[in-house]
């Protein structure tokens, strides 16, 4: 099995995290790829999780009915890189007539 990733969506219960995992798979009738999602428990130990953040669950022995996962921080993305703002005169390499 692969590990999941997902996003905390609650944290009311102590030592616990409710983690949202969206998947892509394709629909039984239409073939198109649908967006699936489905929550699970995860132990926190320490309660370090806060909501919105992006959590990696591994799998272990059942701590209760419902928790099985363990939830540890994700590596980080590489995001969408932001270009450095690109002035006239850094465009071309030479100045313009009305800097000189």
């Amino acid at each position: 099995m692969r590990t999941l990733q997902g996003r905390v969506i609650c944290t009311a219960n102590d030592k616990t995290v409710a983690v949202e995992v969206v998947r892509l798979a394709p629909h039984p009738k239409y073939k198109r790829r649908v967006r699936i999602k489905k929550k699970y428990q995860a132990h926190d130990p320490l309660n370090q999780f806060k909501i919105g953040d992006i959590v990696q669950l591994e799998k272990g022995r059942p701590i209760s009915k419902t928790k099985t996962f363990w939830a540890v921080p994700a590596p980080n993305r590489a995001g969408p890189r932001v270009k450095a703002e690109v002035g006239p005169t850094q465009e071309l390499g030479i100045p313009l007539e009305s800097e000189s």
